[in-house]
């Protein structure tokens, strides 16, 4: 049986090559899939659609790799995903994630991703319009389902991107409401109810090939998570500061620090202070 190791390395194989073999032959805008396999940023959605095609009913596939580390509780965690957007106002998604829990089993995590892009950004000329998107995401765990009450769960977004020219850089402001009942994003399972949380990011684009920007979700309380337990549960508010480098119109790395939360704190899940990074790629 492959351990996540190496399940991770075939499948940063797999990525490598297919880049390998496309690379080239199509232009797209900056490239950006999520841990989550959505169009977004490491943590959260943007109401933009992934590596749209204004003459193609069909897009070009996006990828995304991420490596996370949150070294001060021995957590590895990677996630290989990929998503295409249909019609410019549909997005499909899937990533699938591997978490090596130091001192405990190994877990993996499937995620497939819709979403719906409701309104365009400046839509009939109105330049102050964000875009505006909806979505879903369907998440199962294989964290250990004997102790859990669910493997499996559900969650809902909207969210609202607007990018803001006339400035001495151009700013991306995002923000949205998560409805979700994962417990460590679903990594951990799912609770008995649902939360309602704020997310946010905040974007700047530098000598036109950097992006520079900070992203946070809400804390959230989703209530008992495992059998024969009346203990809720909750996960501890997240941010994330990251420098991405555009090297082309297809390529993107990312880089970046995160906090999430006091690694000591017993009320809520948090594992301290950890590093973030990525590779992107458009077709």
């Amino acid at each position: 049986m492959k351990t996540v190791y190496q399940r991770v390395y075939l499948s940063i194989l797999c990525t490598i090559c297919m880049v390998a073999l496309t690379f080239g032959t199509a232009s797209a805008g900056a490239p950006l899939t999520n841990a989550e396999g959505v169009g977004g940023c490491a943590l959260n959605p943007f109401a933009y659609l992934a590596n749209t095609s204004k003459d193609k009913a069909v897009g070009m596939p996006q990828l995304g790799m991420w490596n996370i580390g949150l070294t001060e509780s021995d957590i590895n965690w990677w996630t290989v995903g990929g998503n295409i957007t249909l019609l410019n106002r549909v997005e499909l998604g899937y990533s699938h994630e591997f978490v090596d829990i130091q001192g405990t089993q190994n877990v993996d995590k499937d995620n497939i991703s819709l979403k719906i892009n409701i309104i365009p950004e400046n839509m009939g000329d109105m330049k102050f319009l964000p875009a505006i998107s909806a979505g879903l995401i369907w998440k199962n765990t294989s964290f250990d389902a004997l102790t859990l009450r669910h493997t499996g769960g559900m969650d809902y977004y909207i969210v609202a991107t607007k990018m803001i020219g006339g400035l001495p850089v151009p700013l991306i402001l995002n923000a949205g409401l998560l409805s979700t009942s994962g417990y460590v994003r679903g990594v951990l399972g799912f609770g008995s109810h649902r939360d309602i949380a704020f997310f946010c990011n905040i974007e700047t684009i530098m000598f036109e090939k950097f992006i520079v920007g900070w992203e946070y979700e809400q804390d959230t309380d989703v209530g008992k998570v495992f059998k024969n337990s009346d203990t809720t549960y909750g996960t501890h508010s997240m941010w994330e500061a990251h420098v991405a480098y555009m090297h082309t119109n297809n390529l993107m790395l990312v880089g970046s620090v995160a906090y999430t939360g006091d690694k000591d704190n017993v009320s809520q899940a948090s594992f301290g202070w950890g590093y973030v990074l990525s590779l992107q790629y458009a077709f």
